[in-house]
């Protein structure tokens, strides 16, 4: 599996190719709340988990 560099809170870190946001951001230890998140299914229609990538919006991906 690959590895890209991200941006993450300011911090340049790598992330697993496929990886999401929020997998990403808890094992760097960076809590994104989110209420309808388990582990396997994310829903996202709660817009909790909204992060900005490349100065857009983005549900968690």
């Amino acid at each position: 599996m690959g590895m890209v560099r991200v941006i993450l809170n300011g911090k340049e870190v790598e992330a697993f190719d496929g990886e999401t946001i929020l997998s990403l951001a808890r094992r760097y230890g960076i809590e994104i709340p989110t209420l309808c998140y388990y582990e396997g299914f994310a829903n996202g229609s709660c817009r909790i988990c909204v992060v900005e990538v490349n100065g857009r919006l983005m549900l968690h991906v």
